[in-house]
């Protein structure tokens, strides 16, 4: 059995990154799937909180993405540490408000913004996982599940533009920083400034070993093809696929990849996964 028990909203990306850092810190756990409404009520039930994620074990209960980090890094090996020492931390704690605030929120708006009105291919992806009366509920109230996930990001197409510019100005950023010809972002090494950003970029590349669902590429709004097809061709985009494929994907059998090729001219044709 589990040591502990992430509860987890599939499609949310603070749920991937939950995930991956469960998985990398070498972490003995069981994902309890739910959709939104249920999932609060199975957070407050195990852990006085309507956040999710939750990770539960013998002697914590860590209710941010955050918290995840601060219990096990410093207890982690060091060849396991996301944060570093000295300077460098300073630059990996900038990174993390840039891309586990402003970046995740661009792309979570942008892509559900232009997802949710298709509720054809997107019951999947609100529910995969979860117990199967949440599945029901899903597919029988779509609208009410889509329209609060409208009020809480305040989904507007004035809002989706101005996202996608946001997360564009943040992915050039991280074009020029590895412009040096730089392995990982901080330090020379793996750290949480990768990890953060590929997570956060992941709904805009689509990388293989995505640990959550979304609709197959075809399927998607020629909007967001069409990102998935710029990003995953700049520099920012070829580093997301390859963390994913070096630091993610690999010995976690909870990493999917359930998406189609990307069909487009000129496209490196590799298969993306989920955001």
């Amino acid at each position: 059995m589990a040591d502990a028990t992430l509860i987890t909203f599939p499609p949310s990306l603070d749920c991937e990154l939950s995930r991956f850092l469960a998985n990398h810190y070498r972490i003995d756990y069981r994902e309890e799937r739910h959709t939104l409404f249920f999932s609060s009520f199975y957070t407050l039930k195990a852990g006085a909180t309507v956040v999710f994620p939750l990770l539960t074990g013998p002697s914590y209960q860590l209710s941010t993405v955050r918290q995840i980090v601060d219990r096990f890094d410093p207890i982690a090996p060091h060849d396991l540490k996301l944060l570093p020492m000295g300077a460098d931390r300073a630059q990996v704690e900038a990174d993390w408000k840039t891309f586990n605030d402003t970046l995740a929120f661009a792309t979570a708006v942008f892509a559900y913004y232009h997802l949710l009105s298709h509720k054809d291919i997107m019951v999947g992806p609100l529910s995969e996982g979860a117990p199967d009366v949440e599945v029901g509920a899903v597919e029988s109230a779509y609208p009410v599940f889509a329209g609060l996930l409208r009020v809480l990001l305040v989904l507007t197409q004035g809002r989706a533009e101005q996202a996608l510019v946001r997360a564009r100005a943040v992915l050039r950023g991280v074009d020029d920083r590895l412009a040096d010809g730089r392995a990982y972002l901080v330090g020379g090494r793996f750290s949480l400034s990768d990890m953060a950003f590929a997570v956060a970029a992941a709904p805009l590349v689509l990388p293989d070993g995505y640990g959550g669902p979304l609709p197959a590429f075809d399927e998607m709004p020629a909007a967001i093809r069409s990102a998935v097809v710029e990003t995953r061709a700049r520099p920012a985009g070829r580093f997301v696929q390859r963390i994913y494929r070096d630091h993610r994907a690999e010995g976690d059998p909870r990493a999917m990849s359930v998406l189609g090729t990307v069909a487009s001219k000129g496209e490196d044709h590799e298969h993306p996964g989920p955001a």
